[in-house]
């Protein structure tokens, strides 16, 4: 069964994220619109994971307040 990508959950992305999997969990909330409590879990080889830094970061950049 080494065909079958490795399904990883909130603590391994966080870490390849180098973030909290609370904070990781927050910014999935806000992405997918997701309730807390609800598990989240990918193959290795999900698409989400290589967009995912970038949506975090654009999620970021739109809760900065703007400054003037």
């Amino acid at each position: 069964m080494a065909d079958e990508a490795k399904v990883l959950g909130t603590a391994e992305v966080a870490k390849r994220l180098k973030i909290s999997p609370k904070v990781l969990r927050a910014h999935l909330r806000r992405i997918n619109g997701k309730s807390p409590g609800v598990r989240y879990e990918w193959k290795e080889n999900d698409p989400f994971l290589k967009k995912l830094p970038a949506l975090i970061k654009e999620h970021e950049q739109a809760a900065k307040p703007a400054k003037k």
